[in-house]
């Protein structure tokens, strides 16, 4: 017998939603049959770009069209509370882009409403589906390295692409609820335990913005780990993605920038395409990530999702996992703003 496919709403027509449409597309068992977002023809034209059949603006004209299973949140941080709730009231399975919320407390009103409405729930924290890190931590499980003593990873470039980011009330934060979520999430689960306190500096250097454009966090774990996160909107050169990991009988390096791509391209004249996330430069010296949506780890996220909730199957990454990253996060902020100490995590 052949399972009818998943269908889903997508919530947002921004730069991660045209990385997630690229997944859609190319998956069996699913039909993305709508799409809202909050200007009227930039979501017309994304439905239309997409192949999306109903576009909305609003959650009653989105529930005014085709029946749905489940919604793709990919709204900016601010919006995520509000439609993770309204999802989970219409019993909606929810896939949320990373940060869970602004703050643990939004974070926690999305996980006792997903729970409560006994729906599928799944943070969206790509990294842990990316093929590279999925490499890294089963290297780590199977013991190649011995004990891990210490985990660093920095993730850089020179700032979002949208207005909302640099705003403090909409975002919730910086570079670090940006960018430093992924690396707590992987330190996580490459640790297979959560901090227990936290020192951060979280300076604004350069943008003209009320978020932090750098942070660099310390988190101590219980079993005498350190993890070094740096999140950075600073960086020149498009985007970089590193991570070492340090143990008591070998080390792994990891490095996902520009320049350490296989494929590298010269160009003299000025050029549309599209290379890579966060590039700088159109001309010169080119840097493609070949199937970029597969590398991050979008495909097989999105794929993960769709099977839980054909099979009924809890997500391996929830709504729990983003509720201990952002409890960190605001550990971390309340170490900033008291000059930087030791900062116990509340558990």
């Amino acid at each position: 017998m052949t399972q009818s496919p998943v269908r889903v709403a997508m919530l947002g027509t921004g730069f991660i939603a045209e990385f997630r449409a690229q997944v859609y597309r190319r998956l069996q068992g699913v039909e993305v049959v709508a799409v809202l977002g909050r200007d009227p023809a930039r979501t017309k034209a994304f439905a239309e770009r997409t192949g999306i059949g109903h576009a909305a603006t609003s959650w009653d004209a989105l529930m005014g069209g085709p029946g749905f299973d489940a919604v793709d949140l990919c709204l900016p941080n601010n919006c995520h509370l509000e439609y993770g709730l309204l999802a989970a009231a219409a019993a909606k399975h929810i896939l949320c882009e990373k940060p869970l919320g602004r703050t643990e407390a939004e974070a926690r009103q999305m996980h006792a409403a997903a729970d409560k409405a006994g729906i599928i729930h799944a943070y969206g924290e790509n990294m842990l589906y990316a093929p590279d890190f999925r490499e890294i931590l089963d290297i780590v499980a199977s013991g190649t390295v011995g004990k891990v003593l210490w985990v660093r990873g920095r993730e850089a470039h020179f700032g979002p692409h949208s207005p909302w980011f640099w705003k403090r009330e909409e975002s919730g934060g910086g570079a670090l609820v940006d960018m430093g979520c992924h690396l707590i999430a992987v330190f996580n689960m490459l640790l297979g335990e959560e901090p227990t306190s936290v020192m951060c500096h979280a300076p604004t250097l350069h943008h003209a913005t009320d978020c932090e454009d750098i942070a660099l966090a310390l988190l101590r774990y219980p079993g005498g780990t350190l993890g070094q996160c740096e999140a950075s909107w600073i960086q020149r050169g498009g985007m970089q993605v590193t991570l070492e990991v340090s143990g008591t009988e070998g080390m792994i390096t990891y490095d996902r920038s520009g320049l350490s791509q296989p494929i590298k391209v010269f160009s003299r004249n000025q050029t549309q395409r599209y290379f890579s996330e966060k590039v700088e430069s159109d001309r010169g010296w080119l840097f493609p990530t070949v199937d970029e949506y597969w590398r991050y780890g979008y495909y097989d996220q999105i794929r993960h999702f769709v099977e839980c909730i054909q099979s009924g199957v809890k997500p391996k990454v929830t709504f729990a996992e983003g509720v201990v990253v952002n409890r960190i996060m605001d550990a971390a902020y309340a170490s900033a703003a008291a000059g930087g100490g030791w900062h116990e995590i509340a558990g």
